[in-house]
């Protein structure tokens, strides 16, 4: 794999440190005195609810660009949406900077809400869509890697804001959002767009100079190999499509032959809310306060806690099945009322984001672009992240009242959904490792330009004839 590769993947992976630093900092933002005190002084009616808007109103925004996003990645292609999405996360993150009250800081964060909602698919298609087949899960990966160091940065830029005085402590905090997307936005222009995307709008020439800069480093026989296989399955796609617009795009995404596609997406990413890990990041402070620790402790932790985000490099179907039910085993919070619970449960939600980080952080974005053919990944992609905002919206409104009435009892739904969505994995998921984009719809049933539906057949009935011959000398 060519240097180069690596180079314009770690770019577009930036996108995930702009979402790990935006999502993060919320969390060390609302455990700051000085911001309590300017957005609901003392004897504000309703704050738990205000609490609510500020975070919920930011799920809001990402669930409408979630769903919106779809179109921009097949209308202005994955560079310039990738462009568009960090230019409005920077004006987002100004606004909230810059916040007067609650109302512009609400305004601020949904709009910050609809960019990131945009970026969040778009970084794994155009990182699988340029990635070889050979390290496509590692490179998507990256991506969870840097979400995760954005949580980092975010915690510890939290804590070592709140020994600043007056507003700056929470102002400053929120300005650091802006330099990443920045970065991203500048850089984004250099890259080179994904061939797929040119080959799917019969843009021939430009795909070509886009594969040789990409894998600048590959013979001829790989280019002619390449493109062949792109544009032909591109092409039997094509065939069976009447229709190219916006709203048959998103009917397609549910009709007989692409269901289970849609489904697994959905799935997959509800992962992202119906564990609870969100939940445990935008709420920490409230958590920690139950358990008696606020103020600079309360940031200290939180801080801690961003640690936790690690990344591992094994099987996409492995890592999905193994750890959905052994996650749950972790939900168990002390109640606040002794020290050591209150120890323990800290501990409990350190394990927690460990085993999280270390099996489905990256996973969860590797698996949805695999399974798309190409004229769909980004709405397929689109659709999965907004049932994920969806979640992630009424989890918002919810959380704050359900610690308020149940406490750590909460914390019961996410095992149950945890249970559930480990069985689901282990019905509906398909291991794709080493296969390259076009050949994975062979998993479903497609026609693929080489043969890869007759080659699958083929390839059972061989491991049924194995298996009888092995019942044969076990007689």
């Amino acid at each position: 794999m060519s240097s180069r590769i690596l180079l314009y993947v770690w770019t577009i992976s930036l996108g995930g440190l702009v979402i790990g630093i935006d999502s993060g900092i919320v969390a060390s933002v609302l455990s700051q005195k000085n911001f309590k005190t300017f957005m609901y002084p003392p004897g504000t009616p309703n704050t738990t609810s205000l609490i609510s808007a500020i975070v919920s109103m930011a799920a809001v925004g990402g669930a409408i660009g979630n769903l919106i996003s779809g179109l921009f990645l097949e209308k202005l292609g994955r560079k310039w949406t990738l462009f568009i999405s960090t230019f409005f996360t920077i004006v987002g993150s100004v606004l909230q900077t810059a916040a007067n009250g609650v109302a512009l800081m609400i305004v601020g964060r949904t709009i910050a809400g609809i960019a990131l909602g945009m970026l969040r698919p778009t970084v794994p298609v155009y990182i699988a869509e340029i990635a070889p087949a050979t390290q496509r899960g590692r490179l998507i990966g990256i991506f969870g890697l840097l979400i995760s160091f954005g949580y980092v940065v975010a915690g510890w830029v939290g804590y070592s804001c709140s020994f600043a005085a007056g507003d700056v402590t929470w102002r400053l905090a929120l300005a650091l959002q802006i330099p990443a997307a920045a970065i991203l936005m500048g850089l984004s222009v250099f890259l080179p767009e994904s061939p797929r995307w040119l080959a799917q709008k019969e843009r021939y020439e430009d795909m070509d100079m886009s594969m040789r800069n990409i894998y600048s480093n590959e013979d001829e026989d790989f280019f002619i190999r390449s493109r062949f296989e792109i544009c032909e399955q591109i092409r039997l796609e094509a065939v069976q499509r009447t229709n190219r617009t916006f709203g048959y795009a998103l009917i397609e995404l549910f009709n007989k032959r692409n269901i289970k596609r849609t489904a697994v997406a959905i799935m997959v990413l509800q992962l992202g809310c119906l564990s609870g890990t969100l939940v445990i990041q935008q709420y920490q402070s409230i958590l920690y306060a139950s358990l008696g620790f606020t103020g600079q402790k309360a940031l200290l932790i939180t801080a801690c806690y961003s640690f936790m985000g690690f990344t591992a490099r094994v099987g996409c179907l492995a890592l999905a099945i193994a750890l959905s039910l052994l996650m749950a085993l972790s939900r168990f919070y002390g109640d606040g009322h002794n020290e050591q619970g209150a120890e323990a449960g800290v501990a409990f939600v350190f394990i927690f984001s460990a085993l999280y980080a270390l099996f489905f952080n990256s996973t969860l974005h590797t698996i949805p672009p695999e399974y798309f053919t190409v004229h769909l990944r980004g709405y397929g992609l689109a659709v999965g992240d907004f049932f994920q905002g969806v979640s992630n919206i009424w989890l918002s409104f919810v959380t704050p009242h359900a610690f308020d009435a149940i406490q750590w009892r909460y914390y019961s739904v996410f095992i149950a959904c945890l249970v559930a969505l480990g069985v689901f994995y282990m019905v509906a998921l398909k291991e794709t490792n080493q296969m390259t984009l076009e050949s994975t719809a062979a998993l479903f049933g497609d026609e693929t330009v080489h043969g890869a539906k007759d080659m699958m057949e083929h390839t059972e009935e061989a491991e049924r004839g194995i298996e009888m011959g092995d019942k044969d000398t076990t007689k």
